[in-house]
């Protein structure tokens, strides 16, 4: 009987020194959601913030995150006729003023791609995980958000934000199931990115129906 406590004690004592997630996220969406014929999907971008503020490094870190994070979009939506993912070289090549108004742009997307609504997203937080599965001297932590914008309009339809640095179950012991489901283990940025976009695109208000 003491041998049985004493395991479940050395298991439980495994479990709070795997690996949890901290999170913030949020979402909203319009009341009243008009008819779409598609939606165009933009290269993610860098908070311009972000690239006046931040060391040269970080945003090197950012632009390769942006670069992951593009593939995963394309990845997920670029095989369905609901979507069109546009590449930089063909946005470049849709707005005739990339320093024009927001408003003018959203139109030049929406009448060169014959979609309704746009998808933008941007990435602020980008940090690889130093170590390996079972531990690590750094987590991965990861940030972006996403707003759906009606061409007509210029109406943000819907916006949300995924925010998640990996913490030691020990110091987030409420986040046992998602450790859990996770096997236990410390993701790398990469496997983060990839379950946010999963979680945002099963919240988006379009397609559902989808297979994303």
């Amino acid at each position: 009987m003491n041998k049985i406590v004493f395991c479940l004690c050395i298991g439980f004592f495994l479990c709070l020194n795997a690996c949890s997630t901290h999170n913030s996220d949020e979402t909203q969406q319009a009341a009243d959601l008009p008819e779409l014929s598609c939606v165009a999907v933009l290269p993610v971008s860098i908070p311009v913030s972000s690239s006046t503020t931040m060391t040269k490094s970080r945003v090197v870190g950012l632009e390769q995150g942006a670069v992951f994070l593009d593939s995963v979009l394309m990845e997920k939506l670029g095989r369905q006729s609901e979507f069109k993912v546009l590449s930089e070289n063909q946005l470049d090549a849709i707005l005739q003023d990339p320093w024009g108004a927001r408003k003018n742009q959203i139109q030049d997307i929406g009448a060169a791609t014959g979609c309704g609504g746009i998808l933008e997203t941007s990435i602020s937080r980008y940090r690889q995980r130093v170590g390996g599965e079972m531990s690590v001297d750094t987590s991965a932590a990861a940030a972006f958000s996403m707003e759906l914008v009606d061409v007509k309009s210029g109406v943000v339809l819907w916006l949300s934000s995924f925010n998640e640095e990996q913490k030691a179950l020990f110091d987030d012991i409420f986040s046992f199931n998602n450790a859990q489901s996770r096997g236990f283990k410390w993701l790398s940025v990469e496997d983060l990115i990839r379950d946010g976009v999963n979680l945002r695109l099963a919240e988006f208000p379009y397609f559902k129906k989808s297979e994303i």
